[in-house]
């Protein structure tokens, strides 16, 4: 699936790159092809004489054939020049010249066919693009070779089982890792000290696969739900546009085209949440106090309120396992009370040590609920963000 995309993604950018050459080169002969004053034949030859020196990476040039088929320019096989190739055939099969001489009288469009690659010597897949110079009947046509493009597909494919492997043997390191540190802790202490110390092992152990497990499952509805959907519409927006090209509707295409973009930047925007989700580099690169602010101003962003943040800590001296859990629980506080809380219009955030404690206030002046131990929700039940709040204060332990 995500090969397809990736090399659907890249032929629109060879069909984009290509339209941009013809472009260049129109510009290029314009002023001559539109000069009322120079004789035809003048015209034709200048014009003809500037296609045939026009050359773009190893293997681009451009090709010029009357709307009869008959060869007027062909750089890289000059004996063709003269020749009427209507009736020539590629490999597959197709009509060739028919072919791009009709995209080139519909206004311009796309031929893919199959070619002897000049620099490789052998006949792979192209992608044509033509135009038409209608006042000469002269179909102007350039093509990229595609071959590039299953190269970089595979590279893909090698390079995401490579970081797939790399994952299942870190994810083997650190389980074996863990399980090695429980059995040095739980050999450490005597017997008596023993029994108690593994059944909070136990529980630390369950807690931690359990956040594990909840999010894997996050991330799993994030990309079936959001960016997986996102993925699926761009490619039937892809789907109308070769569609709407073909029928020639280039009001359709343009608008495919569009909805396309708008729903790639969706999906850009999402994979960027979600990445940020499960490590925000701004903890890593600027410390607990910068990513906290963070946190908070994008409150502030999505719900009018006043939020006052104060702290003292310096983010150099905090560990890095408090620092990650001061932030998780700082973060499902905010959530809750954008979701849960009403209509706030203050929210107070401290984070402050004193005398080698680190102190988290988080207040606000919503709703609120009344709290009652006695009826407290099943483990399966809602309510999960201040059990996981709990479960982090857990963790942390003496950290």
């Amino acid at each position: 699936m995500q090969s397809e995309i990736l090399k659907e993604g890249l032929l629109e950018a060879k069909k984009a790159e290509l339209k941009n050459y013809m472009e260049l080169a129109y510009t290029a002969i314009r002023d001559i092809y539109e000069d009322p004053s120079l004789p035809r034949d003048v015209a034709q030859r200048r014009v003809a004489e500037a296609f045939h020196r026009m050359e773009y990476g190893s293997d681009g040039y451009f090709f010029v054939y009357d709307y009869d088929g008959l060869s007027i320019v062909h750089p890289r096989l000059s004996h063709l020049v003269g020749q009427n190739l209507w009736n020539f055939h590629d490999e597959d099969g197709k009509l060739l010249i028919q072919s791009l001489v009709q995209r080139a009288q519909e206004g311009g469009g796309y031929t893919e066919y199959r070619w002897d690659k000049p620099s490789g010597g052998e006949s792979v897949l192209k992608l044509g693009y033509s135009i038409g110079l209608d006042e000469w009947g002269w179909m102007v046509g350039t093509g990229l070779y595609l071959d590039d493009i299953e190269q970089v597909v595979s590279q893909m494919e090698r390079h995401m089982l490579e970081n797939a492997r790399q994952t299942i043997l870190l994810m083997a390191f650190f389980t074996v890792s863990c399980l090695l540190v429980i059995a040095v802790i739980g050999l450490a202490v005597n017997l008596s000290e023993a029994r108690v110390a593994n059944r909070k092992l136990v529980r630390m152990a369950q807690k931690t696969f359990s956040f594990l497990e909840k999010e894997r499952r996050r991330i799993s509805r994030e990309l079936h739900d959001g960016i997986n959907q996102l993925l699926v519409s761009a490619r039937f927006k892809l789907e109308r546009i070769d569609d709407a090209l073909g029928r020639g509707d280039h009001l359709d295409a343009s608008s495919s085209l569009a909805a396309a973009d708008r729903i790639l930047e969706t999906g850009i925007q999402d994979l960027r949440r979600l990445a940020y989700d499960l490590r925000p580099s701004v903890l890593d690169d600027l410390g607990l106090v910068a990513a906290l602010e963070s946190l908070c101003s994008g409150l502030v962003e999505r719900k009018p309120l006043q939020l006052h943040f104060e702290s003292n800590i310096d983010s150099r001296e905090c560990q890095p396992v408090l620092a990650t859990a001061l932030y998780r629980i700082t973060q499902e506080s905010l959530h809750n009370i954008e979701k849960h809380a009403g209509e706030v219009r203050l929210v107070r955030v401290k984070v402050l040590r004193r005398r080698g404690w680190v102190y988290l206030e988080i207040a606000d002046d919503g709703e609120g609920f009344a709290w009652h131990p006695e009826r407290r929700r099943e483990q399966d039940g809602t309510g999960m963000g201040l059990r996981n709040i709990q479960d982090r204060v857990d963790l942390l332990g003496d950290a």
